[in-house]
């Protein structure tokens, strides 16, 4: 038997183990194993101390003590096992559920067996672990029976299990040699659709549950044997692609291999014939694969994990070998099974060995793990890895101890593998088989693969970027090498001189930067050191970043490049805050390479605006220097270099101290701005103080000020726009009116000296002056003063230039004298219109004809004053019947009230002992009360209560005050013979008095009749908060 074995592969270590013990059947037997275990990389010195991939283990099943002999066939799913155990005078199905030590489930199986001449070759179990086929063929050709099968229909309950058997006569002479169950539409109590290959090559559909035999319905679907006797369908599986109605049906013989697929357009069509249908009408035709072979035999399985109904892989035990592959998952996909991959078990060499050596040599069957495929040959069990076709796993068995194995199987829901030979059952554990995958696909070069694999380990993935690392610098691409040395922890030095030797310094630059980044982003970055080795970095990459800006070999768009990805590194957090910390080294170092530019840059970034904005300054770069300026916020630098940009730049420096706001002290700014040369320099200072007074509503005179000698210098028209925004009250304004008044006069700007002199009230100047250029304007003037008698003698010294018509000299006016005579004069004399004179009558209602008249000459015609005399007396008249009308009236009101006093003097009312308070209803006069006109009566003391919470805080307050002082006055009365005559009359007025006052506060009108009407509208409660408070 030891001859027969393979010879190992010279890096598998060899691993003495005691046997496993053997005992009398499958319920009993040791867990003792020997195998043969590898990495996957074949490293014998790599020591590797963790539980092996595959370890196998014997399974102690609990079986009944009435069932005894050998382990003929056994199959899994969802964790039910289903075995049959044989001797010469008994067959038994036992039905097992791993998860839990319960009864097996037992049917006898001798009716259908003995005496019949059948024996089982087959079992297939549905994915639910309740539907079982058992396929019956003649143990002989004299037996005189046909091929048949069995259906176990299994159910359970807390109680026990129960196996329902029955043979199906259908399907009568044919061998079932494979089935696909269907899993979309099959349950617990029904298969669904299923297909049954059989040994003739024909494919049939059925459907399999507890209803009658008669019921059953039997549908050849397909025929791959074409009239042959013996051409086995070896595998038969059937998948529903994801997310489609595409359906796939994958057949095996021993030398081909086939795949059907077919959308259904009805989703819920249960019947499987539509998938064939082209293939028979001959539309299409199947996808073959055949590989010549001597062997009789094939197998077809198929790895999902874990509950998952659609696989991921396929492979196939054919002569050629293993065939390996995936399934595709695309809805609209031609192809079916794609990666074929060939795993040579040398199968052509077994051809000149002798039949034992051969049957040894040979696999028996095999499953299929995400990773390897464990094959079982008939004394010993290996697994191969798939990626790279080693062997990674073998181990014997002592057919001696533990019986001649038979099969091997995988239940799809748990992914648990089991071996069974004759005598033992055993479970053979996959333990972390992806555990060494990264390796493989390292060795093999898939760097994507084995980073994916590795991510969990960080050893494991420093070796894999180590290798990816090497192998992308060795093909030339050093910028992806940089990229993954970056994340490897190889020395610094050796992957730096690697690149160094390049001509292109992009490689170096960004394996430095992140190499830069994983420093910075660690958590213990703090320490001295780390610190030292972030300086180190980040001045060299500034270093190299500057040799590639300022290199004479580069041209413009390279430089362009070189620079905008040094601005982005230089933004960088880390990089700043290193920068600012280290500011003289990084200078010194910008200042080598001769870079105004970038030193501005960092000065800028680093926040030392004074030393950039004076060196732009003394090179003459104006608008460079304002930009910078504007982009720090250090006001200082703004008052100490504004005076020499809005020399240079008036108008970008107005803008760009506008943009500041209030940022800016106006107040030490507008000093600065003193010095205009130009004009523009000049639109532009009053543009920023206009700025400073309406925008940032600034109230400092000296600012104001400032704005007004310039409008009076050279912007007069705006200067009266000016002084009306500020508005005619005195103590409003916020300019000095004294300081405006001598600026404008000598500047001679007269209608602001008008203006200004009627803030300061000197209303006689002002006409005087306002009558030397502007009529209009004086007569305004004469119009604002709110004193009726100032207003007339304004009117009247506009009126007065008519004197030097008549000579008089009695109002001392002349036209040295007064300015305003001269024009007062040709007002009135240079026009032969008196009309025109006596229309300041209607200017000023002040003014009355006989005001004027002394103004104008002896020998002035009447006619010329008629209308105006005739209007004078007319009002006269109208003046003087409105006043008898008042008189008249005023004397009739006052006959009247002496009738009503005499009335009231008269008037009395009589109380009777019955009369009671309108609010306690008590006699009324029992204590002091008030009487009311209306006729209510209340007491005083039920008056005060009621009316008290009606007043208002003021009055309320001033009630108690006079209670206060009437009872003061009171208690401290002196005794009768201490007083005169006239104190005791003052103190009684006084008490009289106080005790009026009281009584117009309380009675001052009646309670119903006035005070509840007055406060109506009024709330119930005021203070609510207070309420709450209470109420709480």
């Amino acid at each position: 038997m030891a001859q027969g074995m393979p010879n190992q592969p010279k890096f598998l270590p060899r691993i003495d183990r005691m046997p496993g013990g053997a005992g009398p059947g499958p319920g009993v037997g040791t867990t003792g194993t020997t195998s043969y275990v590898a990495t996957a990389s074949g490293n014998p010195f790599e020591a590797d101390e963790e539980e092996e991939i595959f370890s196998r283990h014997k399974m102690v099943l609990r079986v009944p003590s009435d069932c005894t002999g050998d382990v003929m066939h056994l199959t899994v799913s969802r964790n039910w096992l289903v075995c049959i155990l044989g001797n010469t005078e008994r067959t038994t199905l036992l039905r097992f559920f791993l998860p839990r030590a319960i009864p097996p489930g037992q049917v006898a199986l001798d009716k259908y067996l003995s005496g019949t001449g059948y024996k089982i070759t087959r079992i297939f179990l549905d994915p639910t672990g309740h539907h079982l086929i058992v396929a019956l063929v003649p143990k002989s050709a004299a037996a005189g029976v046909s091929p048949d099968f069995l259906y176990v229909f299994c159910t359970e309950s807390p109680q026990a299990q129960q196996l329902k058997v029955r043979r199906i006569e259908k399907f009568k002479d044919h061998e079932i040699t494979a089935v696909a169950f269907n899993p979309y539409h099959g349950s617990e109590s029904t298969t669904g659709s299923i297909l049954l290959g059989t040994s003739r090559g024909l494919i049939f559909e059925t459907e399999l549950s507890l209803a009658p035999d008669s019921h059953v319905q039997r549908r050849q679907l397909y025929d791959f044997g074409l009239g042959r006797s013996k051409y086995p369908i070896t595998g038969l599986k059937l998948l529903h692609v994801p997310n489609s109605t595409r359906y796939i049906v994958v057949v095996t013989s021993p030398e081909c291999i086939y795949s059907f697929q077919e959308t259904l357009r009805r989703p819920e069509e249960r019947s499987l014939q539509p998938l064939f249908a082209n293939y028979i009408s001959g539309v299409q035709e199947p996808h073959t694969e055949e590989r010549k072979t001597d062997l009789t035999y094939s197998q077809l399985r198929f790895f999902a994990p874990p509950n998952s109904k659609y696989p991921k892989q396929w492979a196939w035990l054919c002569g050629a070998g293993l065939r390996i592959g995936e399934l595709s998952i695309e809805p609209n996909s031609g192809a079916t099974l794609i990666g074929d991959t060939l795993i040579n078990l040398d199968f052509e060499k077994a051809k000149h060995l002798s039949y034992e050596e051969r049957r040894l040599s040979i696999p028996k069957a095999f499953v299929l793990t995400e990773y390897h495929a464990v094959l079982l040959y008939a004394d010993h069990i290996r697994a191969i890895c798939l990626l790279n076709q080693e062997l990674v796993y073998q181990e014997p068995f002592d057919e001696a101890r533990v019986g001649r194995p038979l099969n091997i199987e995988r239940d799809e829901l748990t992914g648990n593998i089991y071996v069974y030979t004759v005598k033992t059952v055993f479970n053979l554990r996959v333990t972390r088989e992806e555990r060494d995958v990264w390796r493989i696909y390292l060795d093999k070069g898939q760097y994507e693969l084995a980073t994916a694999h590795a991510a969990q380990d960080p050893d494991h993935l420093q070796l894999v970027l180590g290798r990816r690392a090497d192998a992308a610098f060795e093909e030339g691409a050093f910028q992806v090498a940089a990229d993954y040395y970056a994340e490897t922890d190889k020395s610094f030095e050796e992957v730096c001189l690697k690149f160094m030797v390049l001509p292109d310094k992009r490689p170096i630059i960004n394996y430095v930067k992140k190499r830069l980044g994983r420093l910075t982003t660690k958590r213990d970055a703090g320490d001295e050191q780390e610190q030292e080795q972030i300086k180190a970095l980040v001045v060299w990459l500034i270093d190299l970043y500057l040799i590639q800006i300022n290199s004479p070999d580069g041209d413009a768009e390279s430089r362009r490049v070189w620079q905008a990805e040094y601005d982005e590194y230089m933004r960088e957090p880390p990089v700043l805050a290193c920068t600012r910390l280290h500011r003289t080294s990084i200078q010194q170092l910008i200042a080598e390479h001769a870079d105004p530019h970038n030193m501005a840059q960092f000065a800028i970034a680093i926040g030392d605006y004074d030393e950039v904005v004076g060196q732009l300054l003394k090179t003459e770069r104006y608008s460079d220097a304002l930009q910078t300026l504007s982009q720090q916020r250090d006001p200082q630098l703004f008052y100490k270099y504004a005076p020499e940009l809005i020399e240079r730049l008036p108008k970008p420096t107005v803008d760009a101290l506008m943009a500041q706001g209030s940022r800016l002290d106006v107040e030490k700014l507008v000093p600065t701005l003193i010095v205009m040369e130009s004009k523009e320099q000049r639109e532009q200072t009053m543009r920023y103080l206009e700025f400073a007074i309406y925008k940032l509503n600034t109230t400092n005179d000296s600012i104001h000020n400032f704005l007004l000698h310039m409008y009076a210098q050279h912007e007069p028209r705006l200067l009266m726009k000016y002084l009306e925004i500020q508005g005619r009250d005195e103590s409003l304004v916020h300019y000095d009116i004294h300081y405006a008044l001598k600026v404008c006069s000598d500047l001679s700007v007269n209608e602001a000296c008008v203006f200004l002199q009627c803030l300061l009230r000197m209303w006689v100047t002002a006409v005087d002056l306002a009558l030397t250029f502007d009529m209009k304007l004086a007569k305004e003037t004469a119009s604002r003063p709110q004193d009726s008698r100032m207003r007339r003698k304004l009117w009247l010294r506009i009126g007065a230039a008519v004197s030097f018509l008549k000579g008089d000299s009695s109002l001392n006016l002349s036209p040295q004298s007064s300015p305003f005579c001269c024009t007062a004069y040709h007002d009135i004399k240079d026009t032969n219109d008196v009309k025109k004179a006596l229309n300041l009558l209607k200017e000023c209602d002040l003014l009355r004809i006989e005001d004027l008249l002394p103004f104008f000459s002896d020998f002035e015609k009447i006619d010329n004053f008629k209308e105006a005399i005739c209007d004078a007396l007319k009002d006269y008249n109208q003046r003087i019947q409105e006043l008898q009308r008042e008189m008249q009236e005023t004397e009739e009101q006052s006959a009247r009230v002496l009738k009503e006093l005499q009335q009231v003097r008269q008037h009395n009312v009589t109380i009777t002992a019955q009369d009671t308070c309108e609010l306690c209803e008590m006699m009324v006069l029992a204590k002091p009360f008030f009487f009311f006109m209306c006729g209510h009566k209340f007491h005083s003391d039920c008056l005060e209560k009621q009316v008290l919470p009606l007043l208002s805080k003021e009055r309320a307050r001033r009630l108690g005050t006079l209670k206060q002082q009437l009872e003061a006055e009171v208690q401290t009365q002196p005794p009768a013979g201490s007083l005169t005559k006239q104190q005791a009359v003052e103190l009684q007025s006084k008490r009289a008095q106080l005790k009026t006052e009281i009584e117009d506060i309380l009675a001052g009108d009646c309670f119903y009749c006035g005070m509840l009407i007055e406060t109506i509208d009024q709330p119930f409660v005021d203070d609510w908060e207070q309420v709450n408070v209470e109420w709480e």
